[in-house]
C-alpha cells in the first residue's frame, strides 16, 4: 500500500467516525413529541416543574402542555387523539369507562384538594354535608368533586337528585362568582380556587379529605391508540413526573416559583395552596385508589357498570420508571419510599 492509499484510508476512516459522531448525537437530542392536557390548578405543578426545569427534555421528550377548564373537554380530547396524555380528576376518566372507552389510567398526579365555599354568612350553618339539604350548589361538569359532594350527600342520607339542586358549570370561577353573588348557596372547587374564593370575601366549609378521607384525583390517562407501540415514551414520562415530584418536595421554593408562573399566582399565594397539605402529589397509578373512588361512584349511584377497573389501569410504566431511577440513585430515600408505597397499592 503506497503512502497515498494510507493517506486516503486514514481519511475516510476519520469522516466515517466524524459523521458516526453526528449521527448519534443526532439520535440523541431527537426528542419524542408529546402533548398533555391539563388544569389550572396548583395540584397539576409537576406537570410545570417537568416542563420548565427541564426534566422532560432530559428525558428525551419534547412535551407541549394543553390547558383546559374543565375536565369533560380534556377526556374528549384525550378519546379524539388530540392529546398523547391528561389529567382531568378521577371521575371524568372513570365514566368514560364504565361506558367501554378505550382509554387507560397510566400514573397519577394528586390527590385531595376539593373543598366546599360558602358565603360568610351562611358558613355556621355548614358543619356536614346534610346541612346543605334543600339548598343550590354548584359544581363543576365531570369534576372530581362534584362526585365527591354527591357520593357524600348519599352516605349521609340526602339524595342529591331530590333534596338538593345541583347546577353543573363550566370552571371555577364561574362557581365563585355564582356563590359571590347569591345565586346558590353553596359550591364546589379545587385549589388554589378555594384560596381565591377566600380572597373573593367567601369561606370554605368543608374539604374533599374530611368527606372521602385520602380519595385520589387527577389521573393520568392515555388513550389505546396512542400507547400501542410507545411503551418507552410513557415510561419516560412516567418517569419524568416522579422526578418532578421528588423536586417538589426538596425544593420548595423552585417548585412554587415554577407554578406561580404558570398559573399566574402570587407565590405566597401558590406555596399556601400548594404545601397546605390538602393536596397529595404521588405519581403511583394507584390501583387501589382507584378501585375505593369505582365503587364510591357506585355506590352513589354515578355509574353502572360490571366492569373490572384494575383491567383499566397500566402500572407498568411506573414500575419500569421507579425501577430505573432507584438504579441511577441508589441512596435515595425519596425514590425507596416511592417504591414501597407503588408496591402497597399496585
Amino acid at each position: 500500500m503506497n503512502q497515498k492509499q494510507i493517506f486516503n484510508k486514514i481519511r475516510n476512516r476519520i469522516a466515517f467516525s466524524i459523521l458516526f459522531s453526528l449521527a448519534c448525537a443526532t439520535s440523541a437530542i431527537a426528542a419524542d413529541k408529546i402533548s398533555i392536557g391539563y388544569l389550572s390548578s396548583t395540584g397539576q405543578g409537576k406537570f410545570f416543574i417537568a416542563k420548565d426545569a427541564g426534566i422532560f427534555e432530559k428525558n428525551g421528550l419534547d412535551v407541549t402542555l394543553v390547558e383546559f377548564s374543565n375536565s369533560g373537554d380534556g377526556i374528549a380530547a384525550v378519546r379524539a387523539g388530540k392529546l398523547d396524555a391528561g389529567a382531568f380528576g378521577s371521575l371524568a376518566p372513570l365514566i368514560h369507562i364504565s361506558q367501554g372507552a378505550d382509554i387507560r389510567v397510566i400514573g397519577g398526579i394528586m390527590g385531595g384538594d376539593q373543598a366546599v365555599i360558602t358565603r360568610k354568612e351562611n358558613a355556621a350553618s355548614v358543619k356536614k354535608l346534610s346541612d346543605l339539604k334543600g339548598k343550590k350548589i354548584a359544581t363543576i361538569r365531570l369534576g372530581t368533586a362534584d362526585a365527591i359532594v354527591r357520593g357524600g350527600l348519599k352516605k349521609e342520607g340526602v339524595d342529591w337528585r331530590k333534596d338538593v339542586t345541583i347546577v353543573e358549570l363550566k370552571n371555577p370561577p364561574a362557581v365563585i362568582e355564582a356563590v359571590k353573588n347569591g345565586s346558590v348557596f353553596a359550591g364546589v372547587t379545587w385549589g388554589p380556587h378555594d384560596l381565591r374564593a377566600e380572597e373573593a370575601g367567601l369561606s370554605v366549609v368543608l374539604r374533599s379529605k374530611d368527606i372521602n378521607p385520602g380519595h385520589i384525583c387527577c389521573r393520568l390517562i392515555a388513550s389505546l391508540r396512542k400507547i400501542e407501540g410507545r411503551d418507552d415514551v410513557y415510561k419516560r414520562l412516567v418517569k419524568s413526573l416522579i422526578e418532578a415530584e421528588e423536586l417538589v418536595q426538596n425544593d420548595h421554593k423552585k417548585s412554587v416559583e415554577i407554578i406561580a408562573k404558570w398559573i399566574k399566582l402570587d407565590t405566597a399565594l401558590v406555596n399556601k395552596a400548594f404545601y397546605s397539605g390538602h393536596v397529595t402529589q404521588d405519581t403511583d397509578p394507584n390501583v387501589k385508589g382507584v378501585e375505593f373512588f369505582w365503587d364510591f361512584l357506585k355506590d352513589a349511584e354515578f355509574i353502572k357498570s360490571d366492569r373490572k377497573v384494575s383491567e383499566y389501569v397500566r402500572t407498568d410504566f411506573y414500575k419500569a420508571a421507579i425501577a430505573e431511577l432507584r438504579k441511577e440513585n441508589p441512596k435515595s430515600e425519596f425514590y425507596a419510599k416511592a417504591e414501597n408505597i407503588f408496591k402497597s397499592r399496585n
